[in-house]
């Protein structure tokens, strides 16, 4: 019966920590997984503050060739003029068309790392959930066997006791007719 308990209680504890450790396993693909958005975030932030300084930097050369423009205001300083203005805005044009291919490539990586970052935590999922499953199928495999182990310990147990008190009451009843008999002898009744 005791022995019975501790297989259960054996049981129970094989059982808490294959749970212990399935939620260590996924809280770890969590904590990774926050990691990478925050990681993520971060780069995207940063690639939008270096196109800004750029943006800003190409507005302040503009405004740079306006001022010095001014000073010459002949033909040549109009014409100078006007093909920096141009200079300028194709240039704000290929840093906005830049700032677009360079955000629209970080979603697209963001958004990957993120669908493996998802995947990752699915495959983890369901392989601790598999190893849950095995564990516990082993874990009740064992628990089986050794409740069968148990009951035919107890049925041979049971069997030598019923042989031993066969035996014990034998040997009573054989010391029981001996001494009667000698006491039978020594007073002679």
């Amino acid at each position: 019966m005791a022995e019975s308990n501790n297989l259960d209680d054996n049981l129970e504890n094989a059982k808490k920590q294959t749970k212990n450790t399935i939620e260590a396993s996924v809280n770890s693909v969590s904590e990774d997984t926050e990691t990478l958005k925050e990681d993520t975030s971060n780069a995207f932030d940063n690639a939008k503050e270096t196109a800004s300084e750029l943006a800003t930097e190409a507005k302040e050369l503009l405004e740079n060739a306006k001022d010095k423009a001014t000073a010459f205001i002949n033909e040549d300083a109009k014409e100078i003029l006007s093909n920096a203005q141009q200079k300028a805005s194709v240039f704000a044009d290929e840093a906005s068309h830049k700032l677009d291919e360079f955000t629209d490539t970080t979603k697209e990586k963001a958004s990957k790392l993120a669908e493996e970052a998802k995947e990752t935590y699915t495959e983890a999922k369901e392989k601790a959930k598999e190893f849950t499953e095995d564990a516990s199928e082993k874990i009740n495999e064992l628990a089986d066997e050794a409740k069968l182990k148990a009951a035919e310990f107890a049925a041979v147990a049971e069997d030598k006791f019923d042989d031993f008190s066969e035996d014990a009451k034998e040997t009573y009843i054989e010391t029981k007719e001996k001494t009667k008999s000698f006491f039978k002898r020594l007073f002679g009744k």
